[in-house]
């Protein structure tokens, strides 16, 4: 079933908007700003755009120019070469220069934010696109003779993708400026609006919400709509949005108490900007958005992608199941393959787990999420040269330590687990301890030495990891010093099963790939957090949603005896859960910041690796905890981006952010 990505139609019209868009000295285009780049415009009298809107396919084409940078965003989202695309899970070879490596080196400042390593212009750019197209549609309403039931839901698209770009924004700057109308155009710098209050923010994003929530269908009929916004789409983000509103850092516990604006006041809150006062409510706000997400995604026939949906793929795509040391368990493997296509099946293939994804080309899928990922030797092209991915993306040995064992707990509170001194020796060939006895998402997500990384990849046979060996996976500088694995450890999560190298070139497999935005799994946890932090009245709730998680990953429930076992809360068991559940699809980064541990989790302390770095050596130097040998640097000031020091500087009532 074929699901074709959204993206602008091109047309003669569209280029000559285009081009408007890239002659706008900085963002939001054509909204009548003129004093601050983030807010420049173009002229908005030119000959091209009254006649844009010339018919409903040409809304249509319009429509979607104002979800290009979601496309794009969400096919890298929050993928290596994202802000937020590493926090502690993984690391690159340095030589990469990413944003995800800088923002771990500590290397972002307002300098570089106006270049390559911000988001602030590209996510205010498109909220300019997005207001160009309403005021135009409204224009053109008239003169179109639109049905009213098409033109309120196109409007209601617009609304919600300015609530999804305020909340990105949101997510990475705290308090933002908010793009709610239309300024005159001869507007002086000193009435240029600065920061708004975090909880200001939060209520307008969830108005953009509201109103588009109600002129949305709760789904389309045709799979090539996929991607766009529903009333379900609104519900679910509101639901992270309340649950990251609810979070220490913004609920009380923001780290700079001094930090608020000097020259701009919010309405109703002054010249602050953050509460430094914990409340209660707003984490049962967050539960109750949560629960009304969840209850609509259920009504709609959302549910958690399982093994019969799974094999029914496998078995047409001719897909064998995994080999995993020690486990001959049929269904435990069946458990793993299905783990894997869950990260790539769409809503045709079965995949009913993905409240809001996007779909996107294969090009670009390959070389963002898989390339990165994939080994580096793989096997010989027909000509006899060496062919495999980048294998640079390296989860870190405290990501590795995270994920359960079989019995679903940690490996250090497990003690029926291999003993901690002995986890670095072999078990089975190249195989240590510690990669012995795990769940099934260590096996679907993880690979490392001796692992079957994927059992087609290898020109429809299996590929196995030999990360010794310098002629294949293994380290070794004459190769190029990008082509390397850092820690030893690979990801296979978004590694379609069925991708293989053919001897003559990749399989164009990944046309049909759907990146998940927002999945049912993503939302019971969150449900989960937020009973957590409400205290005993709601811990049975939180329990069963933690439980669903769990049982669809095939490890025990959790009780109120495996928490006295382990030593933790019920809130410490719901994260250590949603870092497994969740790993490298960019929520641990926020949830670092939420909680207010990155002194704990990204200081360069408690970055490890096995010592891979190293040509050839021997199974025992191999397999040594090695420290990673990269300037990972924390300071507090990285629980926030900057601002740009163009639009700092040239803003009279902007505040930069703490520390920059």
């Amino acid at each position: 079933m074929t699901i074709m990505p959204i993206r602008p139609i091109k047309n003669a019209k569209m280029k000559k908007i285009t081009k408007i868009y890239k002659s706008a000295l900085v963002s939001v285009a054509l909204l009548g700003f003129t004093s601050c780049n983030y807010l420049d415009v173009v002229p908005v009298e030119t000959a091209d755009i009254d006649d844009i809107l010339t018919n409903e396919s040409s809304v249509i084409s319009q429509l979607y120019s104002c979800y290009s940078l979601l496309q794009g965003e969400a096919a890298g989202y929050h993928t290596v070469d994202a802000v937020d695309g590493l926090g502690d899970e993984c690391v690159l070879p340095q030589e990469w220069n990413y944003r995800s490596s800088n923002e771990q080196y500590n290397n972002i400042t307002p300098e570089t934010s106006t270049s390559w390593a911000n988001p602030w212009k590209e996510l205010y750019d498109q909220i300019g696109r997005v207001w160009e197209f309403q005021e135009l549609l409204a224009n053109a309403k008239d003169k179109l003779h639109l049905n009213p039931n098409h033109y309120a839901q196109y409007m209601g698209e617009a609304n919600f993708l300015k609530a999804w770009y305020h909340f990105r924004l949101l997510k990475y700057f705290g308090p933002i400026t908010i793009v709610d109308s239309r300024p005159a155009q001869n507007i002086a710098k000193k009435d240029i609006p600065g920061r708004y209050h975090f909880d200001y923010c939060v209520h307008y994003i969830d108005s953009l919400l509201t109103e588009a929530e109600a002129v949305l269908p709760e789904k389309y009929p045709q799979n090539s709509e996929y991607s766009r916004a529903t009333s379900l789409t609104c519900k679910a983000v509101r639901a992270q949005l309340y649950q990251f509103a609810a979070s220490p850092l913004w609920n009380g516990s923001f780290p700079d108490r001094t930090w608020k604006n000097t020259k701009f006041q919010t309405p109703g809150y002054g010249y602050e900007l953050v509460s430094h006062t914990y409340n209660r409510e707003k984490w049962v706000k967050a539960r109750q958005a949560c629960k009304e997400a969840i209850e609509a995604a259920e009504a709609a026939g959302c549910a958690l992608f399982d093994i019969d949906a799974s094999e029914t793929l496998r078995k047409n795509q001719s897909v064998p199941l995994p080999t995993i040391p020690g486990v001959t368990d049929e269904t435990f493997r069946k458990r793993v393959m299905m783990l894997r296509y869950m990260m790539n099946a769409t809503p045709g293939d079965g995949n009913n787990e993905i409240i809001w994804g996007i779909p996107t080309r294969n090009l670009l899928m390959y070389d963002i999420r898989t390339n990165p990922s994939i080994p580096r030797y793989v096997m010989l092209t027909n000509a006899g040269a060496k062919i495999g991915g980048m294998g640079g993306l390296s989860p870190t040995l405290s990501t590795v330590e995270k994920f359960f064992t079989a019995r679903g707990i940690k490996p250090a509170l497990d003690s029926k687990f291999t003993p901690e001194s002995d986890w670095f020796k072999p078990a089975s060939g190249d195989v240590i301890n510690l990669c012995m006895g795990r769940e099934p998402r260590f096996y679907a997500w993880l690979s490392f030495d001796g692992d079957e990384y994927s059992t087609r990849l290898n020109g429809g046979q299996p590929a196995y990891v030999h990360m010794r060996d310098p002629n294949t996976n293994g380290y070794k500088a004459s190769v190029g010093l990008k082509y390397y694995c850092v820690t030893g450890f690979l990801s296979k999560k978004y590694v379609q099963p069925n991708f293989y190298y053919t001897g003559n070139g990749w399989t164009d497999t990944y046309t049909n790939y759907v990146v998940p935005v927002i999945r049912l799994a993503e939302l019971y946890l969150d449900l989960a957090e937020c009973d957590a932090q409400l205290g005993d009245a709601y811990k049975d709730e939180a329990l069963e949603y933690l439980n669903r998680v769990r049982k669809r990953a095939g490890v025990p429930n959790v009780t109120d005896e495996t928490m006295a076992k382990t030593g933790e809360t019920l809130l410490q068991t719901i994260l250590d859960e949603r870092f497994v559940e969740l790993f490298n699809e960019g929520y641990r980064y926020y949830d670092i910041r939420r909680y207010l541990q990155g002194r704990e989790c990204m200081n360069s302390s408690n970055f490890y690796g096995l010592n891979a770095m190293v040509t050839g050596p021997t199974l025992e130097e191999f397999n040594k905890p090695t420290k990673i040998n990269q300037p990972i640097k924390w300071s507090t000031r990285r629980y926030l981006l900057p601002v740009p020091a163009s639009d700092y500087y040239s803003t009279p009532n902007m505040v930069q952010s703490p520390g920059y």
